[in-house]
């Protein structure tokens, strides 16, 4: 780029030399070499004073023409990065005064409306932001971005046949496979399931091998009732990737629908064995959800046990601990949530809030153990520390209750 733009130079630096000289022709010869190349002002305006040296009014007008608008849109330019830092300190009128410059001095500049698109649907102002994408589809028909947040829009608001409108005039002008998904999934959104459909199965023929079309069609056949044939496009795409988790809940997940839990649980559960990570986690929550549900309740227990211990995500663990603590609870071993929300504590992962709500189920749990005193003092530790009213509502309550049965207990006490 450096290179190139030292050439440039150099041709500007002889053009101005020749005409200098009244070379008015050599100069113009040299200067249209480059023309298709050259983002320059000067570049132009040497141009057109070398046309207009000779003459030639018509091409020296093109050209001051060329220089005015190219003068413009750097202009243009230079006030959209101005916008960018305006943003960022959060000076947003001010920004929105530097983008409408900006759209002012170069009218067909697609970047500066989708900024200013942005600023307002950032300030919740919808109306202003709907305005902005129409006058995007004029400038840019055949950009996907005013089509795709234009139908979002109207799908906030409920305008479902605006929805439709605005996604067939785009689907009229753009031919991209990405551009039909997006639509598609909207579509979805609106109940249009038949369009769905029919877009998902273009872009699936058009892009084979994507995963995320695929699965995309698979759900949309599950809304359609097409189960056999949703199974049988998961199994094919299977074989294209035969180690992919997602793939693997998805069979899983029809065959739960088929009413075959044995092959339901079996690829949940190679489900876990191919992944890792958050992956992982999300595999084995879905399989404890499926035992529990079939009342496979012990090895329930053991695939959340895994996942308190081994979970990086900590709101996992603690839907892990929650699921934990009502199988623990239907069971009367209370004495097992203690232990476990001990090796919680020592793990350090959780939030302020997650903790307070780990706090706030021991203490229920520590009363239903007979540990009055125990359950009262983590109570009041959650009074402390949480924000949250609702909590502090039913830890004053619990504390009310717990103070009165630490009374009673004294006073049978001192009677006996």
């Amino acid at each position: 780029m450096k290179g190139f733009k030292k050439e440039i130079d150099s041709i500007i630096r002889e053009a101005r030399r020749l005409i200098e000289n009244k070379k008015y022709h050599r100069a113009i010869t040299e200067l249209e070499k480059h023309k298709a190349y050259s983002r320059n002002v000067e570049y132009f305006l040497l141009l057109a004073e070398a046309y207009e040296k000779i003459g030639n009014e018509e091409k020296a007008e093109e050209y001051f023409e060329q220089a005015r608008f190219l003068e413009a849109a750097i202009k243009s330019r230079e006030q959209l990065k101005k916008s960018y830092f305006l943003i960022k300190k959060k000076e947003y009128v001010k920004a929105r005064e530097v983008l409408l410059e900006a759209i002012e001095l170069d009218p067909f500049e697609p970047e500066v409306y989708i900024e200013l698109h942005k600023l307002y649907k950032k300030q919740g102002l919808k109306k202003e932001a709907a305005k902005v994408l129409k006058s995007l589809m004029t400038v840019a028909p055949f950009l996907d971005y005013p089509y795709l947040e234009l139908a979002g829009h109207y799908y906030s608001t409920g305008n479902y046949d605006m929805v439709d409108n605005i996604l067939s005039q785009g689907l009229e002008k753009i031919d991209k496979a990405s551009f039909m998904y997006e639509s598609a999934k909207m579509y979805q959104l609106i109940g249009e399931i038949e369009k769905a459909e029919e877009l998902l199965r273009e872009v699936c023929n058009r892009e084979p091998g994507n995963v995320d079309y695929r699965q995309k069609l698979v759900d949309v056949l599950i809304n359609l009732s097409k189960i056999d044939e949703a199974l049988s496009l998961l199994m094919n795409t299977l074989k294209l990737y035969p180690e992919s988790p997602y793939l693997l809940q998805s069979i899983a997940t029809i065959y739960e629908l088929k009413g075959d839990d044995e092959k339901a649980e079996f690829f949940m559960r190679k489900a876990v064995a191919v992944s890792d990570s958050f992956i992982k986690e999300d595999s084995m929550r879905m399989l404890a959800d499926f035992l529990i549900e079939k009342g496979k309740i012990d090895q329930a227990e053991e695939i959340l046990k895994e996942i308190i211990e081994t979970a990086e995500s900590s709101w996992l663990v603690m839907d892990a601990f929650v699921e934990f603590t009502l199988i623990c609870m239907d069971q009367n071993r209370t004495h097992s949530i203690i232990d476990i929300a001990k090796k919680i504590l020592k793990l350090q992962l959780l939030t302020e809030e997650e903790l307070l709500e780990l706090l706030e189920i021991l203490s229920d749990v520590l009363e239903e153990e007979g540990h009055i005193f125990a359950a009262r003092k983590v109570c009041e530790y959650v009074i402390k520390r949480s924000k949250n009213e609702k909590q502090l509502k039913r830890c004053y309550a619990n504390i009310n209750r717990l103070s009165e049965l630490i009374s009673l207990e004294k006073m049978w006490k001192k009677g006996n």
